[in-house]
């Protein structure tokens, strides 16, 4: 009978093998809402699922936020979500209410679906050029996180205050006021709760997020109920580009995750209690209770092992100098190659290694890797039980609190065994074999294809341009979100093209540091434009 059981499981993950293998019709077009997608190996159905999928992130309920009006105003507030940086592909099967691309629907649970934050919230970046508007699957997304955060709790906020603003949520709800109202109420105090738990002295600004923070926090605080565990999260960083994060052996910004066996499972569940997701760490049964959406992470996880970096797009930002680029090539090899490791895109089942390098080396700002080393809890709850739920060393009054995290989620994963077994077949996929980083002070390198769509740059997005990373003086303050691309210098011009859509990046505030990864910046100008156009091929 084992060996049945071992067949059938042996034969299952080759059969999900094959399918990854089978060819695609993929090719460039438009959305109807003037996006213009690149080949990334994506076709339109595995698009709309990555774009979709939810992992059991919860904001509201769907028709409360279909519902919900602008504060200070009547437009809806799901009107006009590009002022916070979500992008929109508009109506499709997948998403019959238009919402923007990441943000999630889940199947119904006690008579509600929620709306929530996917994968594609913050890891799809806009390049602007020319009128042009490039969509980045995988890219690294512009999202004024904390600005979204805030206006939604002012909406609610005007909501519940004027009555004749409340009959008209009511009535779109299609719900009765003497329920909806105390129902809003413990909502709001929910999201206020989280927000106030999560808030800092220096806005994080576009395209940053201090992910580690706030998971430190839901667990140690929130899910363990300890308020004084709570910590500020303090150190954004950039939402990483995901397009060869799954073929990696190590992710985070600090190399601190192994990626081999169940190692993105475990991710992925703890993205699902960092991004609104709820977890009930005294529910009966074994295991956690938690709002994840088991059934789906193994398939999130293989959309993103199958996604490809972006090319230049020549017909739109210019065409590449290929003698330049040559001569580009060499100094790459010279000056880059060693950390930074060549990836064949072509490669669907590519291997690659990230190269964690000290920060003391790098000499860049140490605010993320240092929070994450020092942070540590009071473990409550879980104090003496194993810091994977069933395995691993025990857990002290206190311990680190990335332990306590682990703890939580394996412990939600363990609360449906057979699912996440499933889950975890689904996404099994080869990488390197690496042992916990024992040393997590460090920042990764990984390879840089599609570097030219990931600005800004460094692990905090202080740099806007490679032209300027490449250079000893480097932008105080410069303008991040809807600004226009800088095909020459590779990255964020100074010209802002909507200034409602943009935030401006300063480099005196704590954790912002632009100093740091001075490789390459002896270099001669005509050296630096030879390896800034070779950068435009990977």
């Amino acid at each position: 009978m084992k060996g049945g059981i071992r067949g059938l499981l042996l034969a299952l993950v080759a059969l999900l093998a094959a399918c990854g293998d089978k060819p695609k019709a993929v090719t460039s077009q438009q959305t109807t809402t003037g996006l213009e997608l690149l080949d990334q190996n994506w076709d339109d159905q595995d698009r709309q699922a990555a774009w979709t999928l939810s992992f059991g992130s919860r904001i509201l309920p769907i028709n409360w936020f279909l519902a919900l009006e602008q504060a200070g105003s009547k437009r809806l507030f799901s009107a006009n979500l590009a002022r916070f940086g979500f992008a929109s592909a508009g109506v499709s099967p997948r998403n019959p209410d238009g919402l923007p691309i990441g943000m999630t629907v889940t199947p119904e649970h006690q008579g509600r679906q929620w709306v929530g934050l996917g994968c594609s919230a913050c890891h799809s970046g806009q390049v602007y050029h020319g009128g042009h508007t490039l969509h980045i699957d995988g890219g690294q997304s512009l999202l004024d996180f904390q600005g979204f955060e805030k206006a939604l709790l002012k909406a609610l906020e005007a909501t519940l205050d004027d009555d004749a603003r409340f009959q008209r949520f009511a009535k779109a709800t299609g719900e009765a006021p003497a329920a909806l109202r105390p129902a809003l109420e413990a909502r709001l105090e929910w999201l206020k709760a989280r927000a106030a738990l999560n808030a800092t002295h220096f806005p994080y600004g576009r395209g940053r997020l201090d992910a580690f923070g706030q998971i430190f926090n839901a667990v140690t605080a929130d899910f363990l109920g300890i308020p004084e565990n709570r910590r500020e999260p303090d150190a954004p960083v950039s939402y990483p580009v995901l397009w060869d994060a799954p073929h990696l052996d190590l992710v985070q910004w600090n190399a601190s995750a192994p990626n081999a066996g169940p190692g993105p499972l475990v991710q992925n569940a703890t993205t699902t209690l960092a991004v609104f997701g709820e977890l009930n760490i005294h529910s009966p049964g074994q295991g956690y209770d938690s709002s994840m959406e088991l059934e789906n992470l193994g398939k999130i996880q293989d959309l993103w092992y199958q996604l490809k970096a972006p090319a230049w797009p020549e017909a739109v930002l210019g065409a590449i100098d290929r003698p330049l680029a040559e001569k580009g090539r060499a100094l790459y090899q010279a000056n880059c190659q060693s950390c930074h490791a060549l990836a064949d895109e072509s490669d669907a089942k590519r291997e690659l290694r990230a190269v964690p390098v000290p920060v003391e080396q790098l000499g860049t700002d140490p605010k993320m890797a240092s929070n994450f080393v020092n942070a540590s809890a009071k473990s409550g709850a879980f104090a003496g039980q194993k810091m994977l739920f069933l395995a691993g060393p025990t857990l002290g009054e206190t311990a680190p609190s990335i332990e306590l995290v682990l703890h939580a989620a394996v412990g939600a994963l363990a609360h449906h065994p057979l699912e996440a077994m499933q889950q975890q077949l689904e996404s099994l996929h080869k990488v390197d074999k690496t042992p916990l980083n024992q040393r997590p002070f460090d920042y990764k390198a990984r390879p840089l294809s599609g570097i030219w769509a990931s600005a800004p740059y460094l692990h905090n997005g202080s740099v806007p341009t490679l032209a300027t990373l490449l250079s000893k003086t480097r932008p105080a303050r410069f303008p991040v979100g809807k600004v226009e691309f800088d095909p020459k210098s590779v990255g964020l011009s100074s010209q802002v093209l909507d200034s409602r859509q943009v935030s401006f990046f300063d480099t005196s505030e704590p954790g912002n540091g632009n100093g740091g990864h001075d490789y390459g910046t002896s270099l001669s100008d005509a050296d630096k434009a030879a390896l800034l156009e070779y950068l435009k091929t990977l």
